[in-house]
């Protein structure tokens, strides 16, 4: 998760991230409130103690898929600006222990208000850690994003029969992307019967539920639907139409 984007509440420069004997029989302890800590200096910026936890090499792989250094990390650490506040909860923190080495593993919830909006995100994060005398130092860091399903956008509805039809990467293609009109929402899929909701975000673009595909309707110069591109990883994929609009389904 990028520093800008995490949040959280007071200054941390009382904070004590654990001393000699608290890492000792109770690290996993140990990590689950330095993990914490962690976090809750994001939002003022404070980056005192990430500065003590990460080891001087350490590989941080952001939610963006950028890799950072250590001094580059700390140096993009600011506090949030005006009109931003919130907070990231750590949960469901693991250890695996491998003698001078540990795994941790954690979820993260973020919940962020944006002059008004409210924003939620959960990041799912693996941190390695090596031993150093009477302490830990984090040696890498990798963080993702968990997919969610995106809020509906209140659209222009009376087009999307037209958007109904049988799609297809090739006409020698075996699959197929079918899409229908069923009580008054648009679905997707190879059949009925695994056809998942499309959510719409605008009149031709939509959310594939349970996915990470948004699909877009492509129009010819004639204004007809000529294809569907489902957009997955960065990547366009093109399916082009291949039949006339199917039938509603009796509403």
């Amino acid at each position: 998760m990028a520093t800008h984007h995490c949040l959280t509440g007071a200054a941390l420069c009382s904070l004590v991230l654990g001393s000699p004997a608290a890492v000792g029989d109770s690290s996993s302890e140990w990590f689950r409130k330095t993990t914490q800590d962690l976090y809750d200096a994001v939002a003022p910026g404070e980056t005192a103690v990430w500065d003590r936890v990460l080891d001087t090499n350490c590989r941080i792989t952001t939610e963006d898929g950028e890799v950072l250094d250590k001094a580059h990390f700390l140096q993009e650490m600011r506090p949030l600006p005006r009109g931003f506040s919130g907070r990231i909860k750590v949960r469901d923190l693991t250890v695996q222990r491998l003698d001078q080495a540990a795994v941790v593993h954690y979820w993260l919830d973020e919940t962020e208000e944006i002059f008004g909006q409210q924003l939620r995100t959960t990041y799912v994060e693996t941190d390695v850690y090596r031993r150093a005398a009477d302490s830990w130092k984090m040696v890498a860091l990798q963080v993702t994003v968990v997919p969610r399903d995106l809020e509906a956008v209140p659209v222009n509805s009376t087009n999307w029969p037209a958007l109904a039809g049988d799609y297809r990467l090739a006409d020698e293609a075996k699959s197929h992307y079918e899409v229908r009109l069923r009580n008054g929402a648009l679905y997707g899929g190879r059949d009925q019967e695994t056809a998942t909701l499309l959510i719409p975000l605008a009149p031709l673009v939509f959310f594939q539920k349970g996915s990470i595909h948004i699909m877009v309707f492509v129009q010819d110069a004639t204004g007809a639907i000529a294809e569907v591109r489902e957009l997955h990883k960065y990547n366009e994929v093109a399916m082009k139409r291949v039949t006339t609009p199917a039938k509603p389904q009796p509403q």
